[in-house]
């Protein structure tokens, strides 16, 4: 099924394991975009379903493209509705934050599809070998994602988790 939300479990984790230097929005839109590519190929009935997009290598430039492309438009919009824009905010579509999501994104998309689908050639053009496929059963995979988003969102709903604490000298 193209753009699944099962993906975005590790974005979360991610998130919330560097809440100022991994975008999110940036993660779940290259994770959307990559997509496209299968939703196409499912709607027209051509095989193979995933193509260039979900290899590491192109995979993970287009995240990046779509990482600087969040960074670029998520600003100037928030800017434009914002007098004052909210550090959070801004965090999450900082340059090298929204980079990191969108390549982040964008790589573990060929690693997860890779685990998971007989046409994937993750690794072209090195090889058009699958050496990812089937190294966890459909049932783990889901599991792990399911997992890695319940986490992401426990520590992400409690700050102090990831936040250093303040010391004595601080207050």
């Amino acid at each position: 099924m193209p753009f699944t939300p099962f993906h975005f479990g590790p974005g979360l984790l991610l998130k919330a394991a560097a809440p100022a230097r991994f975008s999110l929005t940036s993660y779940a839109a290259a994770q959307i975009v990559i997509d496209v590519e299968s939703g196409y190929y499912l709607l027209t009935q051509q095989a193979p379903v995933h193509r260039i997009l979900h290899t590491f290598l192109a995979g993970g430039a287009a995240g990046a493209v779509v990482g600087v492309a969040v960074g670029l438009v998520g600003r100037s919009l928030f800017r434009r509705l914002a007098r004052s824009p909210r550090p959070l905010v801004m965090a999450e579509l900082a340059g090298s934050s929204t980079l990191i999501g969108g390549l982040a994104g964008g790589l573990a998309h060929a690693l997860l599809d890779g685990m998971m689908h007989y046409d994937m050639h993750p690794f072209w053009p090195l090889t058009s070998a699958n050496p990812l496929l089937g190294l966890l059963s459909l049932k783990a995979l889901h599991l792990f994602c399911v997992v890695t988003a319940v986490l992401g969102l426990l520590l992400l709903s409690r700050p102090r988790l990831w936040r250093p604490r303040e010391t004595a000298d601080a207050r």
